[in-house]
This record gives structure tokens, C-alpha cells and sequence, in this order.
């Protein structure tokens, strides 16, 4: 870049929160009130639609510097965030970034599940083309056989498409109702709460604090709120938090809208800026959603951690493992006991070393009618304990061998087919390039998923 151009880079300013309705003419009249403006930009969609915000180029350093030191600014009616575009500051760069863009990359881009298996590329790309430009269209497929997973992505030249797309829903191709939604954000991507549905967001200070003010201020208006978080769909309400006892903010609050979708799109862009404040947007969740939640956090792995926990459990394989063991530890059990009168309480029959069985009951190894573990019944064995001719279960309920027959039933507790832990599924050997949004297409075609969590 020559020293020219850095120059201009250095008098350079973002303006932002623009009305739509605003020319550049305007906004050099107003600048121009601090010194000369060497030019002035307002950035606009191909159809030369404004997109709210621009440049603005100063004569002179002392210039800009005094329109900065008499914010804030309004100008045809609504308060703007200026910013220097060649702020040397470490974070500069990300707090442009996250002013709101609506073209936004990430906001052009637009799944499109419960697709027909032998929907093709081109009939989408037809489809889709009378909501705008689409750039590319892309159907996941199995690297083995090529056939179609269920899902693809779309990809628009505008983010306005994506609008339309949305707000025209629901979408059929081929007889099945499509299921559309925005791209996952990367900050949720794995995350439960990204396929949490609400229609109101959370507003505050961002987790990770950049340079500059955040949260919501006592300048900030529910006008404000209004009219800026409207450009994402309509509102049913804004709520400023406040104190009790003081009556001032407490820089978070919320805004319902009419449409998830519009929630979706908010915390997509995730950091806002409304009179030079950084704001940021996130799912509000009812009490039973975060419940959730945190049961799914806490339970990730559960099916792995049931199956470890019962492989002790009438694990036929792992009993045979401990049957030498059992078997070798018999003599010690057997001198330790001083034989009781010559039986162990195993259901009245013998030890009898000499008749050759060891005691086994008949060849059961005091597996109890096989109900427990071949494992576990060995070792029990080999422990040699007959306290009140009662097996220890290690910890698991004893039951009076003695009076009970062989072959006899005991009760159980009736299983519940429809319990969480029965509708869990394990998935492994997964690419790691697979998403959630995959795995949910793909299982789809069994049933209706209710939650999928990688």
C-alpha cells in the first residue's frame, strides 16, 4: 500500500446503523461539520439497496479525531457506531468483523434436510433459483456407495434469498416436506443447545470481552432494541433487566420474536453493536431446556458407561475368564468353613469331594439358576462364604438359596420400552468430518430424532 493510501486507511471511519433511507450526501453534509471529507461510501446490496452502514474519509487527522470526541452521533434520526478503520488495537479487526453484515457469508448459506433419496443437485439448484442466485449446491453422500444422505447445503448470492427461503416455509420436493434452516454457528457446532428450538434470545456482555464497551447501557432505549434487533424478523417484545432496588440496568435483557428462525439468524451473527456497545446473542432457554441440557452433558457416554458397568452381568465370556479362579480358590473356601457338617447350604447339595462334583449343585457352579453372571457366581464360589447358607452378591440383594427351588422365578420389575435410556442410541466408527446435521438426516428415515449429540 503507498503512503497515500495509508493515510487515507488512518482518516478512514466506519459508520454503522445507518438508516436505510440514507445517502452519502447526507452523510458528508453531517461529517463535513468537523472538516473536509475526501469521500464517502455507503455500502449496498446489488439491487442498490443500502445495507446500513459505510465510510467516511476526513481531510485530516484532527478532524476525525474531533468528530470522535462529540459522539454520540445521530443522523436521520438514528444513533450510529463510528469506528476507526485502522485502529491499531489487537481486536480491532475482530469488533469489525462482527458488525452486522446481512451478506454476510455465513448468512447465505441454508440446509436443507429430510431430502428424497434420489433428489439430484440440479433439481434443487431449480427449485431454489426462484428465491435468488444460488452459487452452489452440495448433497452430502456416503464415500462408499455415492448414494444420497438425506441432506444438502445451498448456497445463495445473497443473504436476502435465505430470508425469502424462510419465510416461505414449509418447502416439498418429491412429496416430502423439506426441513430448511440456517447454517449452525461454529461457537455451537457439538453443542445440545444448537438444536434447541425458542423464539426469544438472551442479550448482554459477549463471554469473551473485546476492546470497547459492552452489554446493555442506560442510553441504550427498548426503541433501540427495537428497531435494531427488527431487521432480523418481527418482535414480540423487548425487556430490559433492571434492579430492584435502584431501578438501573443491569446490562442483559431479552427479545421474543414471532419466528425461531429469526433467533436462529440472530445468534448466527452473535455479536451485535448498538450505540457502541458490543452485545451478544444467545438461546433463551426455559428451565426445562437447560435441565435437558445438562442432563445430556452429564449423561454424554452413558450408553458407553451401562455397558462397561454390566459386563460382569450374565456375561457369559467374562465369567468363563474367572472360572480357573473360582475353581482354585474352592480349597481355600473349603478350609476356611470348616464344611459345616459337610454341605454349604448350595440348595442341600453336598460338597462331597469324594461323589467328584465339588459341590456344584448338579453343574449350576452357584450361578443361581444362571440369573447372575457365570463371573460372579465364581467368584462367590471361591470366597467360600455361607453365612445363613446365603450367597454375597457383592453388594447386589442375597436371596435364601436354602428355601428357594431350583428353577423357580422371582419377580421382576417391568421394563419401560419408551424410557430415554431406551430411545438412546450409540453411534461410533463416525468420520470426523460428520456433523450432527448428518447423523440427523441419516436416522431420520427410522423415526423422528429427537436429539442428536456428537
Amino acid at each position: 500500500m503507498s503512503s497515500t493510501g495509508k493515510d487515507d486507511q488512518v482518516r478512514k471511519i466506519f459508520v454503522g446503523g445507518l438508516d436505510y433511507d440514507t445517502v452519502e450526501a447526507t452523510l458528508e453534509q453531517y461529517f463535513g461539520q468537523w472538516g473536509p471529507v475526501s469521500e464517502c461510501t455507503i455500502k449496498r446490496f446489488p439491487d442498490g439497496k443500502s445495507r446500513g452502514f459505510g465510510f467516511v474519509t476526513f481531510g485530516s487527522l484532527a478532524a476525525m479525531e474531533n468528530c470522535f470526541e462529540n459522539q454520540p452521533h445521530t443522523i436521520d434520526g438514528k444513533g450510529v457506531d463510528l469506528r476507526k478503520a485502522a485502529d491499531s488495537g489487537p481486536n480491532s479487526g475482530s469488533e469489525r468483523s462482527k458488525v452486522y453484515d446481512p451478506e454476510a457469508r455465513e448468512l447465505k448459506k441454508l440446509f436443507v434436510g429430510s431430502l428424497d433419496y434420489t433428489t439430484t443437485e440440479e433439481e434443487l439448484n431449480e427449485y431454489f433459483s426462484k428465491y435468488g442466485d444460488v452459487i452452489s449446491v452440495a448433497i452430502s453422500k456416503y464415500p462408499d456407495s455415492g448414494k444420497s444422505r438425506g441432506f444438502a447445503f445451498v448456497t445463495f448470492q445473497s443473504g436476502a434469498s435465505v430470508d425469502e427461503v424462510q419465510q416461505t416455509r414449509p418447502h416439498v420436493m418429491k412429496g416430502r416436506k423439506l426441513e430448511t434452516k440456517r447454517a449452525t454457528p461454529k461457537h455451537l457446532v457439538g453443542k445440545p443447545e444448537s438444536q434447541v428450538s425458542t423464539t426469544k434470545i438472551f442479550i448482554g456482555p459477549p463471554e469473551v470481552r473485546a476492546k470497547g464497551h459492552s452489554g446493555l447501557s442506560e442510553e441504550i432505549t427498548d426503541e433501540d432494541l427495537t428497531e435494531y434487533f427488527g431487521q432480523f424478523g418481527n418482535l414480540v417484545k423487548v425487556q430490559q433487566m433492571r434492579w430492584e432496588d435502584s431501578g438501573k440496568k443491569r446490562g442483559y435483557g431479552y427479545v421474543e420474536f414471532t419466528d425461531e428462525d429469526s433467533v436462529d439468524k440472530a445468534v448466527l451473527v452473535r455479536s451485535h453493536f448498538i450505540r457502541g456497545r458490543e452485545i451478544e446473542a444467545k438461546k433463551a432457554l426455559t428451565r426445562q431446556q437447560m435441565k435437558d441440557i445438562e442432563d445430556i452433558k452429564n449423561n454424554s457416554g452413558g450408553v458407553q458407561n451401562m455397558n462397561m458397568n454390566n459386563m460382569g452381568m450374565g456375561n457369559t465370556g467374562m465369567g468363563m475368564n474367572n472360572l480357573g479362579m473360582g475353581i482354585s480358590n474352592m480349597g481355600m473356601g473349603m478350609n476356611n468353613m470348616g464344611m459345616g457338617g459337610g454341605s454349604m447350604g448350595m440348595g442341600g447339595n453336598p460338597m462331597g469331594m469324594g461323589g467328584g462334583n465339588m459341590g456344584m449343585g448338579g453343574g449350576s457352579m452357584g450361578m443361581m439358576n444362571s440369573s447372575m453372571g457365570m463371573g460372579m457366581g465364581m467368584n462367590n464360589m471361591g470366597a467360600g462364604n455361607t453365612s445363613g447358607g446365603r450367597f454375597n452378591t457383592g453388594g447386589m440383594r442375597s436371596h435364601n438359596v436354602a428355601t428357594e427351588q431350583r428353577g423357580t422365578k422371582r419377580p421382576r420389575t417391568a421394563v419401560d420400552l419408551e424410557a430415554k435410556i431406551m430411545r438412546k442410541l450409540y453411534v461410533g466408527n463416525l468420520d470426523f468430518g460428520t456433523s450432527e446435521d448428518d447423523l440427523k438426516a441419516h436416522f431420520e428415515q427410522y423415526g423422528e430424532v429427537e436429539e442428536v449429540n456428537i
